[in-house]
């Protein structure tokens, strides 16, 4: 489950900084990991994560890749529900919000890994932190009309998403979130 947890939240940051090569490395991970002392009423839960690590893995947009991602969160998020399992993530206090751009940042990708594990756990408290987190990004974080349309989508869709009442809805909307992530990072990145 380690390895799994870990591969899961470096193939949503792969997204995240639009690198859509090492996403495909981290669901080709998950996708081979098995487990052959799964009880047999457990298989189709796990098969459904396998099977949505492989929709990443053939993708060719970061868009199209963010929501296979948040789709991914989801099956995890369903077994965990099937199971009752009582999920603990790694418990990180926010960083707190400074006058520069790393720092914010850091508090931007807290922001995000609370929701991803909001959405994998579920965790209805580390959702509601990251997107509050999100709603306060500053919207002078970056310096081009491009990057605060970006910041702005981000803001708006955190809002949302404090809104948010099922898994499923949650799910849409994570992916877009991470979708706009990627847009910018990639604006950034091609400058």
């Amino acid at each position: 489950m380690h390895e799994r947890y870990e591969s899961a939240i470096d193939m949503e940051s792969a997204v995240a900084v639009s690198d859509l090569d090492r996403a495909h490395r981290d669901a080709r991970v998950i996708e081979a990991l098995d487990e052959p002392q799964i009880l047999d009423q457990w298989r189709p839960l796990h098969d459904a994560v396998r099977a949505a690590t492989r929709r990443v893995m053939v993708e060719e947009s970061l868009d199209n890749a963010a929501e296979r991602v948040a789709e991914v969160g989801r099956a995890c998020a369903r077994c965990h529900e099937a199971t009752n399992a009582n999920v603990k993530f790694h418990d990180v206090a926010a960083p707190q919000a400074h006058a520069t751009l790393a720092e914010d940042m850091r508090r931007h990708q807290w922001a995000g890994l609370e929701m991803w594990e909001g959405l994998i756990g579920p965790d209805d408290a580390a959702w509601r932190a990251g997107a509050s987190a999100l709603t306060a990004m500053p919207s002078n974080i970056l310096a081009t009309a491009d990057d605060i349309d970006d910041v702005a989508r981000i803001r708006l869709e955190a809002s949302r998403a404090l809104q948010m009442p099922t898994q499923d809805a949650r799910t849409t909307l994570f992916g877009r979130i991470l979708a706009t992530c990627a847009h910018c990072h990639a604006t950034l990145r091609d400058r």
